[in-house]
């Protein structure tokens, strides 16, 4: 094999192992960030809380939110970015407190956004 062609191998692989190796770090902070914030909603928010007790979770840990009690039966907010997250294709964390019927708790649920890509 010519060296011009062990360089273009070299290059490539080294381009395919980075690329997985970026996958692999994005999915490990995903995860870390969907367990610490559903750990969080889970210790300040017990089953069955209130409208008020989900609006104040809102104001202490997202930048903005909304509420949607009329299609979705759902607050959503956006949580503050880091310097990480901006540089990281524009990463957004949605936080989501699903209500029942009564506007009680249900459930939480945590998205990642990634806007650049």
């Amino acid at each position: 094999m010519s060296r011009r062609r062990k360089v273009v191998f070299a290059v490539a692989a080294a381009v395919v192992l980075l690329d997985i190796a970026i996958a692999t770090a994005l999915s490990y902070y995903d995860s870390h960030t969907r367990k610490t914030l559903l750990a969080l909603a889970a210790q300040e928010l017990p089953t069955r809380a209130s409208i008020a007790d989900m609006e104040q979770f809102m104001r202490l840990h997202t930048a903005r939110f909304a509420l949607d009690d009329k299609y979705h039966h759902e607050y959503a907010g956006i949580v503050p970015q880091t310097r990480l997250d901006r540089l990281l294709f524009d990463r957004k964390v949605q936080v989501v407190l699903k209500l029942k019927e009564d506007r009680t708790f249900q459930s939480a649920e945590v998205r990642v956004y990634y806007t650049a890509l």
